[in-house]
This record gives C-alpha cells, sequence and structure tokens, in this order.
C-alpha cells in the first residue's frame, strides 16, 4: 500500500490549524478596570474641600492604593465620603465609593497637613512671666501637628502667666499658661455703682477669686450686704444701680 505521503502532510497541517483557532484566548485589558488615580484624585479632592476656614490651602497626600486591587469601571462620577470617626488634619481615611451598575466602596488612607500662623515665644521666657506683646510672634506650623490648644493671635495670651518655661520659637499651648486673678478673696475693693446721673463708691471686700469681666460676689463693709459684681480692674469692682 502507498501512502501519500503530500496528502498525509496537509492532513496534519489542516488539524494543527483548527486546534489552533478552537484555543480559548485570554485579553487583558485595564478598561473594565477603574483607575486608582481616579480613584485617589477623588479623596485628594474631598479632603481639601472638606477643610475650609483657613487663608491657606492644606496638603494632601493620598497614599497608594495595593495594585493588586481591581474594581469595576464605574459608569457614574466617583463620591467621595468622610467616615464617621474621621479626621480632617493629620493621617486621616477617606471613602470612595461607586453607585453606579457595579457598585463598589473603599477606604484609603491620606496624610491632611496645613501651615498656618500660630502664636510662639519670640525670646525664651522664664516660668511665671506675665506675656507681654514683645514675647510673642507668630509663625509658620503644620497645626495637623499641634494639639488644639494652640493660639493664632499673640491678643489671646497677653497678660496671662507661664506656667513653664519656654524655649524662643516653641508654641505656645493653652495648658502653659494661666489667667491672673484681678481679684482675690479677702481682697478689700471700692464698689462702684453709677447711672447717668450719679455715680457712687463704697468700701468692699471681695468673696471670691475673679478676673477682669468676671462676675463675683462682694460685701459692702458699711451695710455689711452682700452683692453681685463684675470685676472692672485690680481692686475695683461695679453693680447694678
Amino acid at each position: 500500500m502507498k501512502i501519500n505521503h503530500l496528502k498525509i502532510k496537509n492532513l496534519l497541517i489542516n488539524a494543527l490549524l483548527l486546534s489552533t483557532l478552537v484555543l480559548p484566548t485570554f485579553v487583558y485589558s485595564t478598561d473594565s478596570f477603574q483607575s486608582h488615580e481616579s480613584i485617589r484624585n477623588a479623596a485628594h479632592e474631598h479632603a481639601k474641600d472638606n477643610l475650609t476656614g483657613y487663608s491657606v490651602p492644606p496638603t494632601v497626600t493620598v497614599n497608594r492604593i495595593d495594585s493588586r486591587l481591581r474594581l469595576a469601571t464605574c459608569n457614574l462620577p466617583l463620591e467621595a465620603f468622610s467616615p464617621p470617626t474621621g479626621r480632617k488634619l493629620g493621617r486621616t481615611t477617606i471613602g470612595v465609593r461607586c453607585s453606579g451598575i457595579k457598585p463598589w466602596s473603599l477606604y484609603v488612607s491620606a496624610m491632611v497637613s496645613l501651615n498656618s500662623d500660630v502664636v510662639v515665644a519670640a525670646h525664651n521666657l522664664a516660668r511665671g512671666t506675665t506675656l507681654s506683646a514683645t514675647d510673642l510672634t507668630l509663625e509658620k506650623r503644620d497645626i495637623a501637628r499641634l494639639r488644639s490648644n494652640y493660639f493664632d493671635n499673640p491678643a489671646q495670651a497677653i497678660g496671662k502667666r507661664l506656667k513653664r518655661n519656654l524655649q524662643r520659637g516653641q508654641v505656645l499651648d493653652a495648658i502653659y499658661i494661666v489667667t491672673p486673678k484681678t481679684i482675690r478673696k479677702g481682697n478689700k475693693v471700692i464698689i462702684l455703682a453709677s447711672s447717668s446721673k450719679v455715680q457712687v463708691r463704697m468700701p468692699g471686700k471681695a468673696l471670691s477669686n475673679g478676673v477682669t469681666g468676671e462676675r463675683i460676689k462682694v460685701q459692702n463693709i458699711y451695710s455689711k450686704k452682700e452683692l453681685e459684681a463684675i470685676v472692672v480692674s485690680p481692686g475695683v469692682v461695679k453693680v447694678a444701680m
């Protein structure tokens, strides 16, 4: 029996072509996945828009997303949101979600910094110093790294007394100062009672401590009557007439 080598060769070629055509083909396309950059951009804009009331914009750094994460492309604009316990400054977490036909949601971490003017010591200051305008100045600091007790205006601290030493350039914290008492319990005071036509001055005694503008109890030395008065200045209080 003669073997037709040419025919067998053609049959083998056709079989090879057929097997190649029926093999499954896998096509990888990034078009079916939401880009990580778009997710990070949504988080970035939300963090910026969520921080208002400052004269300078915040610096927002959104951390990279795990490269293995694949989320379906959203057919609607992405929505960014702050978790109930999320912070506006410092290390924070921002939610990003898709409400489209293939919904998903995830959280990304970010760092939000904000350089703003805060009150610092203009020079070395000793404990017990009563602060004046020359003792304080403003400098830029990242308030995300500070406690909430800083000041943004020197006037807020002038007249207060330091409870500890401060180095030049050190941020003034509210826990470092105390408001001196304008009047102390037992001090002799002048009680002023005035109207549009007359002013009366009476000697009195403070029955409690008080600072300027605060209401305290005083006693009229002559009548022994107790009155509620407003501290005006050291040794002086004012009552309604």
